[in-house]
């Protein structure tokens, strides 16, 4: 089984990202390696969260994506995944069916922030291709 590793500073970083967009939804790209099966997050990078209702859904920008791509190109490190939030409900920090109809890349890692009343909870996914050609997110470890 695949995990991710998350420190404590990164999960910080994320969750102040989350609460400096709250009530609206942010997103980001997580930043790092592969080795041994595990995703090895060493950073992360903020995106603008471009959706017509920021508030229920994200979108990241498109621009933020391929500079992204472009900043890692030559380096040991890529974009693991991606993270975003989802406001007012911490849903075991489930994805949404929205989410699962937006995926873009089955290669990307989920990562999902719950954050309800200031508390928070943190949820790690991989994109699954169904017979059907429809994706499904099935949860992984974070370590």
């Amino acid at each position: 089984m695949i995990n991710i590793q998350i420190s404590k500073i990164i999960k910080n970083n994320i969750k102040d990202h989350a609460l400096s967009e709250y009530p609206r939804e942010c997103c980001g790209f997580m930043i790092g390696y592969n080795k041994n099966n595990t995703l090895i997050c060493l950073d992360i990078k903020k995106s603008n969260n471009i959706a017509n209702n920021p508030k229920i859904s994200f979108e990241i920008e498109p621009r933020d994506i391929i500079n992204t791509q472009k900043q890692y190109r030559n380096t040991k490190l890529k974009i693991l995944g991606h993270y975003h939030s989802h406001p007012n409900s911490l849903l075991n920090s489930r994805p949404s069916q929205k989410d699962i109809d937006s995926i873009y890349d089955s290669n990307l890692c989920w990562v999902i922030v719950g954050i309800n009343d200031k508390k928070i909870e943190y949820s790690a996914y991989l994109p699954k291709l169904l017979k059907n050609n429809n994706y499904n997110l099935e949860k992984i470890n974070i370590i």
